[in-house]
């Protein structure tokens, strides 16, 4: 069977060769060709948007129209209001702003959701009011709280004191004699400079 292309006459090896070729031939009045470059033109004019004044092309326009930001029908779908500031504002987040958003996912005790009736609330309000270093080795890594009084509802920030796993085991055994001074000092500074600054 021959495969002989209708507008050139040149022949081909087998019909998906000569559909290709003819469909790209020179001589082909509606080839491909013309169609891709009709389209590149027709993709770079550029439009302008009627919310925002932006240029697009014309195949981009109508999905930025549906969602421009200054669209109204768009404005009323999105819009939302900062739970911190009460500000409008229209994007995904949860706030308007970073400085929202420090404010609205506050940590510890500063947070207004904070509860102290948890279970890990004066881990919270020890390192709230103490660095989280142990006061006899400065270990910063792992730090528990020990509660000077041994009295685990008292979580006045006086009677929390942080320290190492192994300083607290420490405090906590017969060689509490090895660490009780250093702690006595350090909660004894502590009020002094914690009273003051109430004052």
């Amino acid at each position: 069977m021959n495969f002989i292309c209708r507008f050139c006459n040149e022949q081909r090896v087998n019909a998906n060769s000569l559909r290709n070729h003819e469909r790209l031939c020179i001589l082909n009045p509606n080839r491909q060709i013309v169609k891709i470059e009709e389209a590149r033109v027709v993709a770079n004019n550029k439009v302008l948007c009627t919310f925002c004044n932006n240029t697009f092309s014309k195949a981009n326009i109508k999905r930025h129209s549906n969602a421009c930001i200054k669209n109204p029908v768009v404005q009323e779908k999105k819009k939302k209001i900062c739970p911190v500031c009460e500000k409008v504002y229209y994007t995904k987040s949860v706030t308007c702003s970073n400085s929202c958003a420090n404010t609205h996912f506050r940590t510890g005790i500063k947070n207004p959701n904070f509860k102290e009736d948890s279970n890990t609330a004066y881990v919270s309000i020890c390192f709230y009011y103490h660095k989280k270093e142990c006061i006899i080795c400065g270990e910063y890594n792992i730090v528990t709280v020990h509660h000077f009084d041994k009295n685990h509802s008292n979580n006045d920030p006086s009677n929390l004191i942080p320290l190492c796993p192994t300083h607290h085991q420490y405090a906590h055994s017969k060689f509490n004699y090895l660490v009780d001074k250093q702690i006595i000092e350090y909660r004894n500074k502590f009020i002094e400079a914690y009273t003051i600054n109430k004052i």
